[in-house]
């Protein structure tokens, strides 16, 4: 029988969608975090997003946003891929320093992307966010505010749960974007990004304009 949602992962899904709400639940979830959904989860989405990265990207000396790193899985994945030069941005303090004894990050920056990111007038070569979209978290409201972190032809890469994907029309907020001048879409791949259970997401890549 395939594995159900509970405890933290569980917690985090019942929350709306982009609602900012989830900083509790990463504060106390941050010493666990990895093994809970690593090894009870078969959790893939950092892998499968950097792969999506390293296939869009051909420079490994750009400057990467690490967004909602958590405790660095990301990083970790694209570390293992030659990319090397990674600051690592979130909102839990608790996961920051989970984050940063893994050694791969320049920076860790504790900010709230639900609101404008200060970043001290500074761009990034290119943005990769892995859960950073959906219950507890961003809303796609918020996607015009986090493509500004990169300078303009910058690439852009998300990872989105499924539910939220749908049930907030992603897709349509991604045309308004490209109607409004903001980036480019360059592909949408849909993956199942937990081994132990059924829980598709989307990958998406895109530049900005």
């Amino acid at each position: 029988m395939a594995k159900k949602l509970d405890g933290f992962v569980a917690r985090l899904t019942a929350l709306g969608g982009g609602s900012g709400s989830s900083l509790d639940i990463y504060e106390d979830w941050a010493p666990t975090y990895e093994d809970n959904l690593l090894q009870d989860y078969g959790y893939i989405a950092p892998r499968i997003a950097a792969d999506a990265y390293a296939a869009h990207c051909g420079d490994q000396d750009g400057r990467i946003l690490d967004l909602g790193c958590g405790t660095g899985l990301v990083g970790q994945e694209l570390s293992a891929r030659g990319f090397r030069h990674m600051d690592g941005l979130d909102i839990s303090p608790a996961m920051l320093e989970q984050a940063r004894r893994k050694g791969i990050y320049g920076e860790l920056l504790e900010r709230d992307m639900t609101v404008a990111i200060d970043l001290g007038g500074r761009r990034y070569d290119a943005a990769i966010g892995v859960g950073c979209f959906g219950g507890g978290h961003l809303g796609p409201q918020h996607l015009a505010g986090i493509i500004r972190c990169v300078r303009p032809g910058g690439l852009l890469i998300f990872y989105i749960n499924a539910i939220p994907y749908d049930e907030d029309d992603y897709p349509a907020h991604f045309r308004a974007l490209e109607e409004d001048g903001i980036w480019r879409l360059a592909s949408t791949e849909p993956s199942n990004y937990m081994q132990a259970l059924d829980r598709p997401g989307w990958v998406v890549a895109a530049h900005r304009t």
